[in-house]
C-alpha cells in the first residue's frame, strides 16, 4: 500500500504543491490517490474488526487491549472517512506515512508470529512517534498554503485529524515512557545494586 500511494502520488500531482495542498473546491475524488484511500480506509475498517473481535474473545484475549489500541482503531476509521468526505489537503503525505510505518509495524508482528523475537520491538514505537511529529511539520506547510496562496481543500477535515493526531502523540509518548524508559531506569537501579 506505502509503494502504491507513493506512485499514485507522483503520478497524479501537477504539482509539488498539490501534495500538501488540494485547490479548494478543484479536487474530484477520483484517481489513483482516492483509489488508494479508499483501500486504506477498508483496512482499517478491519483493524476495527479485528479490534472488536478481541474484545468479545475471552478474558486472555482482551488482556492484550489498552485504551491506546481501542481508541486509535476506532477514531482512525472516523478519521479516514473525514478524509474523503472532505478531500482533506495533506491525506496523501498521511497515507505514505502511516501505510509505511504500518508496514515496520506487521514486519514486527510477523516475526513474533514465527517466534523470532526482534530487537527492535521500540523502533515501531518510536516510528510512530516520528510519523505524528513528521504530520505536524507538513501541517505547516499546509497551513501557509491555506492562509497565503488562496486556500486548501478540507480545512475542516484536517482540523479534526490535527486533534486526532495530538491526541495519538500523547498516548505514544506515554506508551514509551512506560515500556522503555521505565524499563530503563530499572535497569540501571539494578546496576547500581549490582555494582554495590
Amino acid at each position: 500500500m506505502a509503494l502504491g500511494c507513493s506512485l499514485s502520488i507522483y503520478h497524479q500531482m501537477p504539482n509539488y504543491r498539490w501534495i500538501f495542498c488540494f485547490p479548494p473546491n478543484q479536487i474530484l475524488p477520483r484517481g489513483p490517490i482516492f483509489f488508494w484511500a479508499n483501500v486504506f480506509y477498508f483496512s482499517k475498517i478491519l483493524e476495527f474488526i479485528d479490534t472488536l473481535l478481541i474484545i468479545l474473545g475471552g478474558r486472555n484475549d482482551r488482556r492484550r487491549l489498552s485504551f491506546l489500541h481501542v481508541y486509535h482503531h476506532t477514531v482512525v476509521v472516523v478519521m479516514c472517512y473525514v478524509w474523503l468526505a472532505t478531500r482533506q489537503s495533506l491525506f496523501p503525505v498521511a497515507l505514505v506515512t502511516n501505510a509505511g510505518v504500518h508496514v515496520i509495524m506487521y514486519s514486527y508482528y510477523l516475526l513474533c508470529g514465527l517466534g523470532k523475537r526482534p530487537w527492535w520491538k521500540r523502533a515501531v514505537t518510536d516510528c510512530q512517534i516520528v510519523q505524528f511529529v513528521f504530520s505536524f511539520c507538513m501541517s505547516g506547510v499546509m497551513l501557509y498554503y491555506h492562509f497565503y496562496s488562496g486556500g486548501c481543500c478540507g480545512i475542516w477535515g484536517w482540523c479534526f485529524n490535527a486533534v486526532f493526531n495530538a491526541s495519538l502523540l500523547a498516548l505514544f509518548l506515554n506508551f514509551h515512557s512506560k515500556n522503555y524508559e521505565a524499563k530503563k531506569n530499572k535497569n540501571k537501579d539494578e546496576q547500581l545494586l549490582k555494582n554495590k
